[in-house]
């Protein structure tokens, strides 16, 4: 089955500049079309919530680095990074569900595809405060990681510190995929801020 999703917002509800349901729906309705839930900690509540509102919408929701409450809470899928549960181990507790990885080189996105993953988040693509990240990679860098992410017939989502101004610069290397959060989740309006992103993809 081909991996849906153009545009994937990484939702922590405390993140949000507004309501975070609120912002949820208002960035689904700007043309969000998959959604991760990226809160550490334990809170169902929040999780099943999240999950309701995205069903509602048919949008996918993917758990971030929380494989068994991905199985458990029947989310459409997980994701982990590079010092997460390992790869291999993913794939075999979420048998058909999705599997995200999140990688920074070309190694470690042909990894993940010889291990199973059914699409990648590559960066950062430029400075984000969001991890921590001073600088992004280069241009060669990414057009390296397209080629390579479609090599192994892999989606690559680009992630880190994207916005309206510096989306067009990606989209001439090749991303057809963006991971966002801040952008987003800062948003006075952020219906508004989803589709001025959606309208590059």
């Amino acid at each position: 089955m081909r991996f849906p999703g153009r545009l994937y917002l990484l939702f922590t509800p405390e993140s949000c500049r507004r309501d975070p349901w609120q912002t949820l729906e208002l960035a689904i309705a700007g043309g969000v079309d998959l959604v991760q839930w990226r809160k550490k900690g334990d809170d169902r509540a929040g999780f099943e919530r999240c999950r309701t509102i995205c069903r509602a919408h048919n949008v996918p929701l993917i758990v971030n680095d929380d494989v068994m409450l991905a199985v458990r809470g029947r989310a459409a899928g997980g994701h982990v990074g590079q010092t997460d549960m390992p790869v291999p181990a993913a794939r075999k507790l979420l048998v058909d569900r999705w599997l995200g990885v999140s990688t920074h080189d070309g190694k470690q996105i042909a990894d993940a595809a010889h291990e199973g993953a059914d699409y990648i988040g590559f960066g950062p693509c430029h400075p984000t405060a969001t991890k921590g990240y001073e600088h992004g990679k280069s241009p060669a860098d990414i057009e390296a990681a397209v080629a390579t992410a479609a090599q192994h017939r892999l989606p690559l989502f680009a992630i880190g510190g994207i916005n309206p101004d510096n989306l067009p610069g990606l989209r001439l290397l090749g991303v057809d995929r963006i991971a966002v959060s801040s952008h987003v989740l800062s948003a006075e309006d952020p219906r508004a801020a989803a589709a001025a992103l959606r309208a590059f993809l």
